[in-house]
């Protein structure tokens, strides 16, 4: 397992759309400006869904829209993370581990993060 840097930014935009909707399940996309071979520095996060999460089309249109977007800001998709509606629970579901294994198809050094209780 390598490194992971993680910018203030990204950090924040996870927690902050974990608070908006505590009681819900949420995802994102982590993303990077960086092209380093050491570390993973993610440097910005796009927040996906708080609810609903194994929604597959509308997971796969917003994968293709970062995707897009990342292209023209020359910025990379290098992960996911993903927040349970238990507080307790920091396990990843099925849809998770598929959505991961579909970034590290395009990434080698792809990210999964589960933010946890925010207590």
């Amino acid at each position: 397992m390598g490194e992971v840097e993680l910018s203030c930014r990204a950090y924040v935009k996870m927690f902050l759309h974990a608070s908006l909707f505590p009681r819900c399940s949420i995802n994102g996309l982590l993303l990077s400006s960086s092209s380093a071979g050491g570390a993973v520095c993610v440097t910005d996060c796009v927040p996906l869904l708080h609810s609903h999460l194994p929604l597959a089309p509308i997971t796969q249109l917003a994968l293709t829209q970062v995707d897009v977007w990342c292209s023209q800001t020359k910025q990379r998709i290098v992960g996911y993370y993903q927040a349970n509606a238990c507080v307790t629970d920091s396990s990843p579901t099925p849809c998770a581990m598929k959505i991961a294994d579909k970034i590290s198809e395009q990434f080698d050094h792809a990210v999964l993060l589960m933010v946890r209780d925010l207590k």
